[in-house]
């Protein structure tokens, strides 16, 4: 992994997080990033929208010309026109509702495009949960890799499976394959399909076919995938697309609830139960990481209080360990962020950066450090040592304020039609936030 390379994440979130996503892209593009892009990981709505984008990329449109297209097609909505079109089909054998959703998003964006016709760059990567095992699988111009699904005897922790001519439209459904409603997506043995006897487990060897779910069931982000650095995929700087929205408490509701339970339980029962192990183990593995995270954290605050710390063993080994080069930069963009929030969160270590590199810059003393919490003292601040929030500032004033944030953290994550009035709010909402982030923690230096 080059420290150079810029990956950029999309999250799960059916149509919102398309909607939201478009403004990323246009934010990026804004701040001359987009081209930088290596790679893009993506999830569940995500993966709808990475893979259009690719395939737009692949047909030489422009960027302006995909999110128009884009803007046209989640109006429209893709439940009605799938219900309509391939209902009937679903009576079929081994036709699911999945198969017929990969049907709507592949009249409406690929046009039969296979893996192999991915473009080299930026690289695709759509996450799926392998629900055999609970580990991520991941579709690409390559085919199919997931962590176990080896050839007999191999010492690899995985490798990929060809699959050339494998739709790509079902390839971001297996990613947006949400349980409730949506079936796994299989990948069966055989020619076309997983190798007979690949995997490390009797268990995985013996599955006569391999079961792809939504890839949020794992990690809803598609961040993991970049910051795994022995991965082709991994990337140093990253922008990521949260198209989560705010909790809210949760009511039992009146009649229609457990209806609607009934109804859905009846639906998905035994995919939500296995679903539901699932996404209990990786919760215990994220929380054990976050342990051992934790302790190594208060090592080195301990470690860098000895005063005599150039001289510590431990420490330099551990310094040796780690990757040489400039810190990783980070553009979190997030549908629950309002403008407060996003100055509010901005932490005393960046101020104290910031303060620096002004004054390292301009050979001027830096204003005094404003409170945490007050706002317009750290937009002063902030404009005080060269990071400017105004043109950001200006997109968030004039798509409606704090009122509209609110608005659109009740957007919908299904697949049904959005009005064109949310589709641009959200795209605004991720636009400025792309602008203040790259004005308060990206500095000067591009990637490459």
């Amino acid at each position: 992994m080059s420290k150079g390379t810029f990956g950029l994440a999309l999250s799960g979130g059916g149509s919102r997080a398309a909607a939201f996503h478009r403004g990323t892209l246009m934010g990026l593009a804004d701040v001359g990033l987009l081209s930088e892009v290596a790679v893009v990981s993506t999830v569940s709505g995500g993966s709808i929208f990475g893979a259009a984008w690719m395939a737009s990329q692949s047909r030489g449109e422009t960027l302006d010309a995909f999110l128009a297209s884009m803007r046209a097609e989640l109006a429209k909505g893709f439940i009605a026109r799938t219900v309509r079109a391939r209902l009937l089909k679903t009576l079929l054998p081994g036709y699911t509702r999945t198969n017929a959703m990969a049907g709507t998003f592949d009249a409406a964006f690929f046009h039969g495009m296979t893996l192999k016709d991915l473009p080299r760059r930026p690289r695709l990567v759509m996450n799926t949960c392998v629900m055999n095992h609970g580990q991520v699988g991941k579709f690409a111009r390559e085919g199919f890799k997931a962590v176990g699904l080896v050839p007999p005897g191999s010492m690899a922790p995985s490798q990929w499976v060809p699959l050339p001519d494998f739709s790509v439209a079902l390839a971001a459904s297996a990613s947006a394959a949400f349980p409730v409603g949506l079936p796994p997506v299989y990948l069966s043995r055989g020619p076309g399909g997983v190798p007979a006897g690949w995997g490390d487990s009797p268990e995985l060897q013996k599955a006569d076919k391999i079961a792809l779910t939504d890839g949020g069931v794992l990690e809803n982000l598609g961040v993991q995938t970049l910051l795994n650095t022995a991965s082709e995929f991994a990337a140093w700087d990253l922008a990521v697309s949260d198209a989560g929205t705010r909790e809210k408490a949760w009511t039992p509701g009146g009649l229609a609830a457990p209806l609607a339970g009934l109804f859905m339980g009846a639906v998905s029962a035994p995919v939500l139960e296995r679903v539901t192990i699932l996404m209990n183990n990786e919760e215990d593995r994220r929380m054990r990481h976050d342990l051992f995270d934790d302790r190594e954290a208060g090592w080195l605050a301990q470690a860098l209080r000895d005063p005599a710390v150039a001289a510590r063993a431990d420490l330099k080994a551990f310094l040796a360990e780690q990757a040489d080069g400039p810190a990783r930069r980070v553009l979190m963009v997030r549908v629950s962020q309002g403008w407060g929030h996003f100055v509010k969160a901005v932490p005393r270590w960046r101020l104290l950066g910031l303060a620096a590199d002004f004054e390292a810059r301009s050979g001027q003393k830096a204003p005094a450090l404003p409170p945490l919490d007050d706002v317009a003292a750290k937009e002063a601040f902030l404009a005080a040592v060269g990071a400017d929030l105004g043109p950001a500032k200006a997109i968030f004033t004039a798509m409606g304020g704090a009122a509209e944030v609110d608005k659109l953290n009740a957007v919908g994550t299904v697949f049904s039609g959005l009005s064109l009035e949310d589709i641009d709010g959200l795209a605004q909402h991720a636009r400025w936030q792309v602008l203040a982030n790259r004005a308060v923690y990206w500095g000067e230096e591009m990637p490459g």
